[in-house]
């Protein structure tokens, strides 16, 4: 869908007069925003609330977020009302309309007219909303339905869309969010940390701690909007998500601050550039708040960390024997890059992003990032439930990149990584007569340096980050539009990838220089595809495909992963819990008792 998304890098203190400031979430700023007091912070959210808020009560676009703009600030209600009712003779969009038709009339209820009020209650009468296939999909079908059956209980079936009861209608999204939430918490999430999807779930979990009127929803939708947030807080860079993903689509995922995600990250953190979306309208019109610890954690980059994380692969329909196995994720993260990594394989279908590093320098193109462009019936019955042989056809005409060899988004079977810190070797076993039997690596032309070295690796500097890339086979160069895409028709394949910055080893001669020492040793046949590497930190890593990863001679089993593991935020499998530390301060979200200390 069109994220409708407008920068504002001169609107933003112009139009109100305000003074918001765009700057990123690195070096000092970051530290001294990650200090400010709770009243300083939430003067500079409610600035930035307001500018989102301004763009929609004055635009005359005529949509549900324009009205419920209007309803919230109580500005021209008869124009709000002039636009829902037009909105609503045609409804369309399934479960995208249910949460914007409901966060308009939640919020101007008290104010519109009954003839807008009668509108919108026949529109859930005869208006029959497709609740979608996936977990984004239902989070805000069943959260504007529980919300909607709240406002209009004790109707008939014959009142409703679906022709059950208020009551049915209640009971089925309540339990299905309880659900959702109770997989979330133990075993993660299926979509999860995806900078394009992120929006449905925060936006669906506002509503609900704005206008629940079931106090256990309400909390629940407060606390799954924190668990979200700070999920995205420690592993955002200047409002870039850093990667692995579930799902991005092209060009978001080379050019990260353009994702949905980041103008969460302007409104809540302060990070990245100004600008809105209109799925971040209905958070910036309510009343959550986000808690000061997470925004600590959003702008404190003044040390480096690690950060692994659990989630969970989207339900194996065919193929598998396991419906949700685990996802390991690893991020490294400082104040100049981050770089982040998915085990590998088949996560999840069409969209996923195994690996990538992500900087500050030269925005919007700041990744640099490679994959196995891997397409098939296979994955797609892995996952979708219809019949395999039109699956492709069908696929193809919503997500038109799918079976295209040049494409820069999707997961493989025969693609596998191992991360430690900032070193990350990723390795490849491609089966002859694979759909597409070559792998691509994305480089920026906006990059600094770019150099194909004698030695074998290719450096690249992009502001004070460096990178090293060693292709293990040989490749072609060819320039492209916004990127150079170096290509590698060889079936066992991978590269060995090192990133420092100027604070971490000082000049980018000397990075590679100290590369140059470096070898990585492969063994790349069929069935027999592994690399031994000393890393500039002197660690040694030995990876041998598909999972077999050893660091300094010790084996490292990912299947102890927690859910969350780093300096902030600490939670086991299957606890339901989530602890989140800065320095003394500590947050923790129980959802088994529906509480929140501190």
């Amino acid at each position: 869908m069109n994220r409708n998304r407008v920068i504002l890098p001169a609107l933003a203190a112009t139009l109100l007069g305000l003074p918001v400031s765009a700057g990123g979430a690195s070096g000092t700023a970051a530290d001294a925003r990650s200090n400010v007091s709770r009243a300083e912070y939430l003067r500079g959210y409610q600035q930035r609330a307001q500018v989102i808020a301004s763009y929609y009560d004055t635009s005359m676009a005529g949509d549900y977020y324009c009205a419920a703009a209007r309803y919230a600030s109580g500005k021209d209600i008869r124009t709000a009302d002039s636009m829902f009712v037009a909105a609503l003779k045609r409804p369309g969009g399934d479960m995208f309309w249910m949460f914007s038709c409901i966060g308009a009339y939640l919020n101007g209820k008290d104010r519109m007219s009954p003839e807008t009020k009668a509108a919108v209650r026949n529109a859930w009468k005869t208006y029959a909303p497709y609740r979608g296939d996936t977990e984004n999909h239902w989070a805000m079908y069943y959260s504007s339905l529980f919300l909607a059956s709240e406002q209009w209980p004790g109707l008939p079936g014959s009142e409703w869309y679906n022709g059950k009861s208020s009551e049915e209608n209640r009971a089925d999204a309540k339990d299905y969010l309880i659900h959702w939430m109770e997989i979330a918490t133990t075993i993660g999430q299926g979509e999860f940390d995806t900078p394009h999807y992120f929006t449905e779930y925060a936006v669906s979990m506002s509503l609900l701690a704005d206008f629940a009127k079931d106090p256990d929803m309400k909390q629940r939708g407060k606390m799954m909007l924190d668990y979200l947030l700070v999920d995205f807080a420690d592993e955002q860079l200047d409002g870039q998500y850093l990667g692995g993903y579930s799902r991005i689509y092209q060009p978001e995922v080379y050019m990260p601050i353009t994702c949905p995600a980041s103008a969460f990250a302007w409104l809540y953190f302060g990070t990245g550039e100004p600008v809105v979306s209109y799925w971040v309208l209905l958070p910036a019109i309510g009343e959550y708040r986000l808690p000061q610890i997470i925004h600590r954690i959003a702008t404190d980059r003044s040390r480096s960390y690690v950060e692994r994380e659990r989630k969970r692969v989207r339900n194996v329909i065919r193929f598998g024997k396991e419906k949700n196995p685990p996802v390991y994720k690893y991020t490294y993260v400082t104040k100049e890059y981050g770089i982040g990594s998915l085990q590998g394989g088949l996560l999840q279908p069409i969209q996923q992003h195994t690996w990538g590093i992500q900087y500050t320098y030269g925005r919007p193109f700041t990744t640099i990032f490679g994959l196995h462009p891997y397409w098939s019936s296979y994955e797609l019955g892995m996952f979708f439930p219809e019949e395999i042989k039109p699956l492709i056809a069908d696929v193809v005409g919503s997500k038109g990149t799918y079976n295209n060899p040049d494409k820069w988004t999707g997961g493989s079977p025969f693609e596998r990584t191992f991360q430690y810190r900032n070193t990350l070797i990723v390795l490849y076993d491609i089966e002859p007569g694979t759909m597409t039997e070559h792998i691509d690596g994305f480089f920026p032309r906006n990059l600094q340096e770019r150099v194909a070295d004698s030695s074998g690796w290719v450096f690249c500097k992009a502001g004070d980050t460096y990178i090293g890339w060693y292709p293990l086979q040989a490749g072609v160069w060819t320039q492209e539009a916004d990127n150079w895409r170096f290509r590698s028709n060889h079936l066992r394949n991978g590269e060995v990838v090192e990133v420092r910055s100027k604070s971490e080893i000082g000049s980018f001669e000397k990075f590679c220089g100290a590369l140059r020492l470096r070898r990585p040793g492969a063994e790349l046949e069929p069935g027999n595809v592994a690399v031994e590497y000393t890393t500039l930190g002197g660690d040694r890593m030995n990876f041998r495909f598909p999972g077999r990863r050893t660091l300094n001679g010790k084996n490292v089993d990912l299947t102890k992963t927690p859910l969350f593991d780093g300096p902030f935020l600490h939670a086991a499998v299957g606890s339901q819990k989530l602890s989140i530390t800065y320095g003394k301060e500590k947050l923790n979200l129980d959802f088994k008792q529906l509480t929140i200390t501190e």
